[in-house]
């Protein structure tokens, strides 16, 4: 299997890993969940990671690839990122249409739910698709709940996507360039020792 196609289908599987660790950090991280900046935070974090796992992987296939010379230009990265970003739109793409109800989910009813009140006539709540659609959406953009409130707009969802493009971009040129992020971080804590010690 070639780089290209093993670096595609990697970054799919991190995808999912990322769900995963996303899902074990609300349960790890749901003391901060109780605080007004908890969600964000949350969200800051997992995108950071989410984007770390895709820059990461194509890096190491830009590096790959260099060492067995076969150095391509770096828009090799938005073609490795291209399969993951074009899967996610189509998702955004199909839920903006059953949001705005061109595909009819908003109006069918999933269940129907009643709750008795005290001293009060019995409530009835029907249960359509387009919320369970919209609860797997939340978990599959899992990095961006926290900077969701009570609706999800498909277009916020975009986010994701351009993640995806971005971390993939800059991850193969700095692969190819031979540009070493725990380096410049080596680097940047000896000069601030230099420093502290004069």
């Amino acid at each position: 299997m070639s780089i290209r196609k093993k670096t595609m289908l990697m970054l799919f599987v991190d995808y999912l890993l990322c769900i995963l660790i996303q899902l074990l950090g609300l349960f790890v991280l749901s003391w901060i969940l109780k605080y007004s900046w908890g969600y964000p935070v949350y969200s800051i974090a997992f995108c950071l990671t989410f984007f770390g796992m895709q820059y990461s992987r194509v890096h190491n296939a830009a590096d790959r690839a260099w060492k067995r010379k076969e150095i391509k230009p770096a828009s090799e990265g938005l073609i490795m990122a291209a399969p993951l970003a074009i899967f996610n739109l189509l998702i955004i793409l199909i839920y903006a249409c059953m949001q705005g109800n061109i595909i009819p989910a908003r109006d069918v009813v999933v269940t129907t739910l009643y709750s008795f009140p005290d001293d009060a006539p019995r409530v009835v709540t029907n249960v359509y698709l387009i919320d369970y659609i919209t609860s797997g959406i939340r978990v599959w953009f899992g990095h961006l709940v926290g900077f969701l409130k009570t609706e999800t707009p498909a277009a916020f969802l975009l986010i994701s996507p351009a993640i995806t493009v971005l971390a993939c971009f800059l991850g193969y040129v700095a692969g190819r360039k031979k540009f070493y992020l725990s380096e410049l971080i080596y680097k940047t804590q000896e000069k601030v020792k230099e420093k502290f010690n004069e």
